[in-house]
């Protein structure tokens, strides 16, 4: 019986070791981490801006209204949600960042497909302007 219960205070002591582990191993960003604008390495002409009020900038390489789109976004830890309004509808959805230094950001993708079957999955690399 003594066995048994050393046994089981081992294995205790062993879950809660490896719970403090794999929390302090998980990555919490700030949104002072992406306040600026970045740009898509692939195509510099797409780019995108944090602001501190929640709201988000962009350029493309065609004009948009920009009263048309009204983006915001979210941080919580690793996770990018992005919610745009278009007229009265909402869209929203959320990118994962996998890494973040001062000059780069590689963000993950893996939504819906769009309207014409196009997907945008897949990992993007962003540089600071």
């Amino acid at each position: 019986m003594k066995k048994q219960g050393i046994r089981l205070i081992k294995s205790l002591f062993a879950m809660a070791l490896l719970t403090l582990m794999t929390v302090s191993c998980q990555k919490h960003y700030s949104v002072s981490d992406l306040l600026g604008t970045w740009s898509y390495n692939e195509d510099p002409e797409y780019s995108i801006t944090f602001r501190e009020d929640g709201t988000l900038g962009y350029t493309t390489p065609v004009s948009v209204p920009s009263s048309t789109y009204t983006p915001t976004y979210t941080l919580d830890g690793i996770y990018i949600y992005i919610r745009v309004m278009i007229g009265s509808a909402v869209v929203s959805d959320v990118v994962e960042i996998r890494s973040l230094k001062s000059t780069t950001m590689v963000l993950y993708y893996d939504g819906e497909l769009l309207f014409d079957g196009q997907s945008l999955n897949g990992e993007y690399i962003l540089t600071k302007k």
